[in-house]
C-alpha cells in the first residue's frame, strides 16, 4: 500500500548506528536494551540518552533513503481536517505534512515501525509517501493541531467511550478495503478447514491464527496499525459495542461467505496492546452424523447403542471443550431420531441441524438458560431429552430427575474422565441417590488428528506423521475420537455416594473391564490411524503400539 520500501531490517539498523556515529559498545547496549524491552531500537537509543532526535532522524532518513522534513516543513493545521485521530498520531510518533492530488506525506519518527502508512492511506483514500523528522519536531506540529500534550493524552484515553471517535472507528470499518479483508480472512479459514480465528494484537504486529484439527497455525497478518479496523469490523459483523473497549464481550453473527452459510461466536477481551478477538466458525451442518463413523471401538459402539435403545436413564458424554462431544451427541440423535420418538435438544449454540428433532438454543440474555428451557420442555412431551451441558446443579438435578421419570436424557459434562463424572455431579450438588437410580452409561472422549494416507510413513514397526502439500506440512488430516466408556452395573452405582473417589472409582471399572483412553490410543496406533506424537500432545502419555 504505501509507496516506502525498507531496506532488511538487520542491514538498516546496523547502517544508521553508524551513520550517527554511534560508538560500537552503546550501540551494542542499546540492541540488548531493544531485545530485552520489545521497544524499537530508535525509542531505546533516545531514552538511553545516547543520540538526538535531531542525529536520529538524519541517520534514519539517510538509511531509508528518505526526505527529511523539520519543523519549519510543517503547515499550520491539520492537512487532514481530523481525518486522523489524534491518539493514533501520537501513538505512532506520526504527523501529516501534506495531502493533494498526488498523494499524502507522512512525516514519523522511525520509518522501521510497521503499517503506520498503511493505516493512513486507508483512512485517507490515497498514496502516502514517508518522511523523517525528529520526535521534537513531530510532537510540536502535533500541539498545533491538537493541543497540548495532556489533552491529546486525555483525548486518548477517552477514546474508548468517546461517541465521535467510535463512529469515526465505525465508518473507517465499513470501507471496501476493511471489509475485504475480514471477509477474506473468514473465507481462507473456511477453506483450510479452520475451527477459530485467533486475532491477537501485539506492540508492534497483529498476529492471525487458524485453529486447524485442533491445533493452532500462524496466518499472514496486515500491518498493526489496521488492528483497530479489523477488531471493529468484527464488532460490527457480531452487532458488539465498538466504543466499549474496556470490557469483554460476546456476540454472535450470520454470514455468507463464498456461498457458505456460517454461524461466527464472537468473543473480544481487552489486552495490554488492544483487543483480542476470537472467531468460532460453525457452519450449518444438516447431514446425519454416522455413529459408526466418530471412532467407536467395536465394544465401545456396541454398548452405547444397547444404551441408547433403553426406554429411560442418563447417559453422559464428558470430556473438555472442543473434544467432540456435541458431534457424540449429534450421532446418537442421529440414531434414535424415528417417528415413534420425540426428540427435544437443548444446545449452545445449535451446531447440527437435524430434521425431526426440536432442537432449542439457549439466550441467557433472555432468560432462556438450560434449567429454564428444559422445565419447559418437560412440557412438551418428550421420549428423548438431550441437553447440551449440565453446567449447574439446577440443570443437572432437573436432567437426573427427567431420567427418573421415564424419560431417556442424553448430556454433556466437562470432566477429564468418565471416572471422574459421577464425583462431579455429586460435588454439584446432585443427590447420589437419584444417579444411582438413573445414570446408564459415562463416555469420556477426546479428539486426535488422523495421519494423513499421502504421507504416512512406518517407522520402527508404527505409522508416524511426515508432511506433505495435501496436509500442508503437518502430517495430519482430520480427526477422529478417542473413547473410554464405562458401563454402570450394580457394584459402580453402589459406589456413587458422598466423598466418591474419582481413582477409586476408576480402578473399579477397569475391573470390570472398562478400557481407557490411552488403551484406545494404542489401538488407534496400531490401526495406523494416528500416532504417539499425537497421543502424547493430547493424553501427555507416551505410548507405544500394541504389536
Amino acid at each position: 500500500m504505501s509507496t516506502v520500501e525498507h531496506k532488511s531490517d538487520t542491514g538498516t539498523e546496523a547502517d544508521w548506528l553508524s551513520r550517527a556515529g554511534l560508538g560500537e559498545i552503546d550501540a551494542a547496549r542499546a540492541r540488548r536494551a531493544a531485545e530485552q524491552s520489545g521497544e524499537p531500537l530508535a525509542q531505546v537509543v533516545r531514552r538511553l540518552g545516547f543520540l538526538s532526535d535531531t542525529a536520529i532522524a538524519k541517520a534514519l532518513a539517510q538509511a531509508y533513503g528518505l526526505p527529511l522534513a523539520g519543523l519549519e516543513d510543517f503547515p499550520a493545521q491539520d492537512p487532514a481536517n481530523g481525518a486522523i485521530q489524534a491518539h493514533f498520531l501520537s501513538a505512532s510518533q506520526a504527523c501529516l505534512l501534506r495531502t493533494g492530488e498526488d498523494g499524502a506525506v507522512l512525516a514519523v519518527a522511525d520509518p522501521s515501525l510497521p503499517g503506520i502508512a498503511e493505516a493512513v492511506q486507508l483512512a485517507l483514500g490515497q498514496p502516502v509517501s514517508l518522511a523523517v523528522a525528529p520526535l521534537a519536531d513531530i510532537e510540536a506540529a502535533l500541539v498545533r493541531y491538537f493541543g497540548a500534550p495532556e489533552q491529546t493524552a486525555d483525548f486518548a484515553r477517552a477514546g474508548a467511550s468517546d461517541d465521535a471517535d467510535a463512529e469515526h472507528l465505525r465508518d473507517l470499518a465499513s470501507e471496501a478495503p476493511v471489509v475485504r479483508l475480514v471477509n477474506g480472512l473468514i473465507k481462507d479459514a473456511l477453506a483450510q478447514r479452520a475451527s477459530d480465528i485467533h486475532v491477537e494484537p501485539y506492540r508492534d504486529r497483529l498476529r492471525i491464527r487458524f485453529r486447524i484439527d485442533g491445533v493452532l497455525h500462524d496466518r499472514d497478518a496486515p500491518a498493526a496499525a489496521l488492528a483497530p479496523l479489523v477488531v471493529s469490523r468484527i464488532k460490527i459483523i457480531a452487532g458488539l459495542d465498538i466504543a466499549e473497549r474496556r470490557r469483554p464481550q460476546d456476540g454472535r453473527a450470520r454470514v455468507s461467505i463464498a456461498g457458505t452459510p456460517l454461524d461466527l461466536r464472537i468473543a473480544t477481551t481487552p489486552s495490554a496492546h488492544g483487543e483480542s478477538v476470537v472467531i468460532r466458525i460453525l457452519e450449518d451442518r444438516d447431514a446425519e452424523v454416522d455413529l459408526h463413523a466418530l471412532g467407536l471401538s467395536e465394544q465401545d459402539e456396541s454398548l452405547l447403542r444397547q444404551r441408547l435403545g433403553a426406554p429411560f436413564g442418563l447417559i453422559l458424554v464428558v470430556g473438555p471443550t472442543g473434544g467432540g462431544k456435541t458431534t457424540t451427541l449429534a450421532g446418537a440423535i442421529s440414531t434414535l431420531n424415528t417417528p415413534e420418538r420425540k426428540v427435544i435438544s437443548i444446545e449452545d449454540p445449535v451446531e447440527y441441524q437435524i430434521d425431526g428433532v426440536t432442537q432449542i438454543a439457549v439466550n441467557p440474555a433472555i432468560g432462556l438458560t438450560f434449567a429454564n428451557a428444559l422445565r419447559s420442555i418437560l412440557r412438551q412431551d418428550p421420549d428423548v431429552i438431550v441437553v447440551g451441558e449440565l453446567r449447574d446443579r439446577e440443570t443437572a438435578e432437573i436432567a437426573v430427575n427427567a431420567a427418573l421419570t421415564g424419560h431417556l436424557v442424553l448430556a454433556t459434562l466437562h470432566a477429564n474422565t468418565a471416572a471422574g463424572a459421577p464425583a462431579r455431579l455429586v460435588d454439584m450438588g446432585v443427590d447420589p441417590s437419584l444417579l444411582r437410580s438413573t445414570l446408564r452409561l459415562i463416555l469420556s472422549q477426546r479428539l486426535v488428528r488422523v495421519l494423513c494416507p499421502k504421507c504416512r510413513k512406518m517407522d520402527k514397526g508404527a505409522w508416524t506423521h511426515q508432511g506433505c502439500e495435501h496436509c500442508a506440512g503437518t502430517g495430519y488430516q482430520g480427526r477422529t475420537g478417542l473413547f473410554e466408556s464405562i458401563d454402570l452395573d450394580a457394584e459402580l452405582l453402589e459406589m456413587i455416594r458422598p466423598g466418591l473417589s474419582a481413582a477409586e472409582f476408576e480402578q473399579a471399572a477397569r475391573r470390570h473391564g472398562a478400557r481407557s483412553l490411552l488403551d484406545d490410543g494404542r489401538a488407534k496406533i496400531a490401526a495406523g490411524i494416528t500416532d504417539a506424537d499425537e497421543i502424547w500432545r493430547v493424553l501427555g502419555e507416551r505410548v507405544e503400539p500394541s504389536r
